[in-house]
């Protein structure tokens, strides 16, 4: 069985698909979407397809090491993205081959069921905003959720006046109030934080129990982000931002988070997605 075509397509503004097409007539598709820089994959796509066509498509392991070591420039979000939405398509000929799903082919099930999340807050304290929100609230209870991440809102700079984080802090509260202590609540604060700030701000959510605090910091600064760990008392979470196992080496060896995100359209893959998390479990950091 070769490639004999890679195709790529875009249903949405910012989704981007990759789908890979075999002489046996299987076909197999993956998302090469990079949030933010809609066009940057499809060229890096194309280049490794220079790479890809008239090749086995079941060497998944192997075109995944040829791709990544050898270019002389490793990793980005670029190429990774590219690669990332290459293997799942990989992945998903193989099980079509094989007549099995993909996840028998990397040793079978470890469990039956997933808890999810929903994307769930308090914009604001009026009553309107408050009506919008238990609305949505009562819509996605009846779905059966029972965790939501919610987000600070807003831009937030190195500090901010007391005003505005016990705005946030009080929207936190509520949202306890609302649901209940058996339901869990985590905040993605997407980075925008100084380490100072973020301390401060998880000091304050501490009494509401989160489930986790997501991106407190940038990404780039282990030790920055290991200074909120190692001053909160609740989970921390990082990894939708980081590519590859290099890319979360460090954030394990520090210990820098209890909860690790990656991402498997950037981090490299159903193929990196599978090692990053044997990693974690070095660790005791949860996936």
């Amino acid at each position: 069985m070769k490639i004999t075509d890679i195709q790529q397509f875009f249903p949405r503004r910012r989704t981007r698909l990759v789908k890979i097409t075999t002489d046996s007539g299987l076909v197999g598709w993956g998302e090469t979407t990079l949030e933010g820089r809609p066009e940057s994959t499809g060229a890096a796509v194309n280049e490794l397809a220079l790479y890809l066509i008239g090749k086995d498509p079941l060497r998944i392991e192997h075109h995944w090491q040829h791709i990544y070591r050898s270019a002389f420039y490793r990793g980005g979000p670029v190429l990774m993205t590219a690669l990332s939405g290459i293997d799942q398509a990989l992945w998903d000929v193989a099980g079509k081959h094989y007549d099995v799903p993909a996840y028998k082919l990397l040793g079978g099930a470890v469990r039956d069921r997933i808890r999810v999340y929903a994307h769930w807050g308090i914009g604001d304290l009026t009553d309107e905003g408050l009506a919008i929100a238990k609305e949505r609230l009562e819509r996605l209870q009846n779905k059966g959720y029972t965790a939501y991440k919610s987000g600070p809102g807003g831009s937030w700079r190195a500090h901010e006046p007391p005003s505005k984080i016990d705005a946030f802090v009080e929207r936190a509260y509520l949202m306890r109030d609302w649901v209940g202590p058996d339901v869990e609540l985590a905040f993605d604060f997407h980075g925008k934080m100084a380490p100072a700030l973020a301390i401060e701000i998880c000091h304050e959510l501490k009494g509401m129990r989160p489930m986790f605090v997501e991106e407190p910091v940038p990404q780039e600064n282990v030790d920055a982000l290991k200074q909120v760990s190692d001053h909160v008392s609740f989970p921390i979470a990082t990894g939708e931002r980081l590519l590859t196992r290099w890319g979360f080496r460090e954030i394990f060896e520090k210990q820098a988070v209890a909860l690790v995100q990656p991402d498997a359209s950037h981090v490299g893959g159903i193929s990196e997605l599978k090692k990053v998390s044997n990693m974690a479990e070095v660790y005791y950091v949860h996936v």
